[in-house]
């Protein structure tokens, strides 16, 4: 059970020019969308094929909301969690004077981009809801679920494994999906991806397939599948991971 109290009031978007699609997306009554990734051809794999139909989703990161809408077709209920304005986004410490730059229009982004789910929540006639809040310390109030799902976010994120067991101990089954390094794959390491001269103020770590099933295995979740696949950005394929584990 959970406390309906604490899901945020749909917003009223009406016209798409308010919005930012992270994916490329059909939203019915308006046509295709084009976003930064297109995941239409390989949702399957991306959720690890597992079955949602009856299964209640906690979702981290929905973005536009794309997986959220793709879940609900098939059968789950989903509750999406995402950052708040004020918080805006978990940014890498770079000095002040080079944060400063993008503070103001990840301000905007985000909020497009909140607008680009609701505006596709109101389309697909979804029943989804949405919590914002601390993704580091998710309530109570949420209740349990059967299925929790971190699709492509813990790379933006300083403490990933703070998010993997906050899921953990809200969800019987973890779906985590990556980029994959093949250049890691020798050890359960992260590494880190922002330098001095590269500015990723987005951007934390890359991943080892090891460095989640080590820590999933850990918290004694069992590893049920590990699939890699090819999405696209911007037209470019790039291979990710997913991993399914269950307890």
């Amino acid at each position: 059970m959970s406390d309906e109290k604490i899901f945020a009031v749909p917003l009223k978007v009406e016209d798409v020019a308010d919005c930012h699609f992270y994916h490329t997306m059909e939203v019915p009554g308006h046509g295709l969308m084009n976003g930064e990734w297109d995941l239409r051809g390989g949702v399957d794999d991306y959720l690890g094929r597992v079955a949602f139909a009856g299964q209640r989703v906690l979702e981290i990161g929905p973005a536009s909301g794309f997986l959220t809408f793709e879940m609900e077709k098939r059968g789950a209920e989903v509750v999406s969690v995402e950052v708040t304005a004020e918080h805006g986004w978990d940014f890498v410490p770079y000095p002040a004077s080079k944060l400063e730059e993008v503070f103001g229009p990840r301000r905007m982004v985000m909020q497009r981009l909140k607008n680009s789910y609701w505006f596709s929540h109101a389309a697909h006639h979804s029943k989804a809801n949405v919590y914002y809040g601390d993704v580091y310390n998710l309530p109570a109030a949420l209740g349990q679920f059967d299925i929790a799902l971190m699709g492509s976010v813990l790379l933006h994120c300083r403490d990933p494994l703070r998010i993997v067991e906050q899921c953990g101990q809200k969800a019987k089954s973890l779906i985590i999906t990556d980029m994959f390094h093949p250049d890691l794959e020798s050890a359960p390491v992260c590494r880190l991806a922002p330098t001095p001269q590269k500015f990723l103020w987005h951007t934390w770590w890359h991943f080892s397939t090891q460095f989640f099933t080590q820590f999933l295995a850990v918290m004694g979740f069992t590893t049920a599948e590990i699939l890699r696949h090819q999405q696209y950005r911007l037209g470019r394929a790039y291979t990710l991971f997913t991993i399914v584990s269950k307890r």
